[in-house]
């Protein structure tokens, strides 16, 4: 277990924010800013915080790509959406993103559609999974989490500073960033022999963290704003990989109270799937964060990274990040 494990701290006062919904945020946007007609890229979006994100952007006119590794899931989810919504502007593609050739593949199939690309929201992800490799040999949550999405971003990055300036990326962390640091040395945990599931989740949020900073350091005089965020906790699918054991290790986390929440009945405190999903919804659209690119954001507000290796002053840790994230993605480039 990693050191200062506790996920939730304080549960009696919610701040400001912790209960906004999706639907706020995109209600409040000012006079003159819409997401209609504009396009997003939403990782991850069959279901939980994705789903909920494509949802509210296309209730408000936005077409959405609904980028998921399974189609029957993403038509599902699709579905679900149109059954609230039949003209909502839906449409699946393939993505895996343990996989860098899919990763590449994807990108190909979005430029034969010659849609512009106004935001990307990097969503998809996995929780303390047992371990495993990525199909090009990476930790499963490390090459999901931060390596995928770090090519994806890459190969996008025309697309978006074309549809610039006000483009956004988003990448969807953790406060569980500060379950541990990036390993530069062996990101693998020695092939597994030093696997800690928490401990390897932590790196990929750590890692997602620096990369929206250094990705906002390196093209943000180009139009494109990088944001970096924790959604909050709610119900979602995220655990579903995890061993029973590792589930009473995230309940330990909690407060007290909470065994309901891998249930249907979730504890009081947690967030609900729209509420957690709004602070990824006003990184992507709000101007109220215009020229703040590189922020870390918690509760639909500007927040602070939790640990200094993820605040990371100097921006040192971020730009070696980026090196060795460049030499791990290099034949995909």
């Amino acid at each position: 277990m990693p050191a200062s494990k506790t996920l939730v701290h304080a549960v009696n006062a919610e701040p400001e924010g912790y209960r906004y919904t999706t639907e706020q945020v995109l209600s409040s946007l000012p006079g003159g800013v819409s997401v209609s007609n504009k396009v997003f890229i939403v990782t991850g979006s069959h279901s939980g915080l994705g789903e909920e994100t494509a949802r509210a952007l296309s209730a408000h006119g936005a077409h959405v790509i609904v980028a998921t590794r399974s189609e029957t899931s993403g038509h599902a989810a699709i579905d679900r959406i149109k059954k609230g919504n039949p003209q909502a502007k839906l449409q699946w593609m393939h993505l895996d993103l343990s996989d860098l050739d899919s990763v590449q593949e994807f990108v190909k199939e979005f430029h034969k559609t010659s849609l512009p690309l106004h935001v990307l929201i990097c969503n998809a992800g996995i929780m303390a999974h047992p371990y495993a490799k990525t199909k090009q040999g990476f930790e499963s949550q490390f090459g999901t989490n931060h390596i995928g999405h770090f090519l994806l971003i890459k190969l996008l990055m025309d697309d978006l500073i074309k549809s610039g300036p006000g483009s956004r990326v988003i990448v969807v962390s953790s406060r569980g960033h500060r379950w541990a640091g990036v390993r530069y040395d062996d990101p693998g945990f020695e092939d597994g022999k030093a696997y800690d599931p928490w401990k390897a989740y932590g790196q990929s949020k750590t890692a997602n963290i620096l990369c929206a900073r250094t990705f906002n350091e390196k093209f943000g005089d180009k139009g494109v704003e990088f944001f970096s965020l924790h959604p909050g906790v709610c119900s979602t699918n995220l655990a579903s990989g995890m061993s029973e054991d590792v589930k009473k290790e995230m309940l330990s986390m909690m407060p007290p109270g909470s065994e309901s929440m891998f249930t249907n009945d979730p504890p009081k405190w947690m967030k609900t799937i729209e509420q957690c999903a709004a602070t990824q919804v006003w990184g992507a659209t709000s101007p109220e964060l215009n020229g703040k690119g590189g922020a870390y954001l918690d509760d639909c507000h500007i927040g602070k990274p939790l640990t200094e290796e993820a605040e990371d002053v100097t921006g040192e840790n971020g730009r070696r990040l980026y090196d060795m994230s460049m030499k791990a993605v290099s034949n995909y480039l």
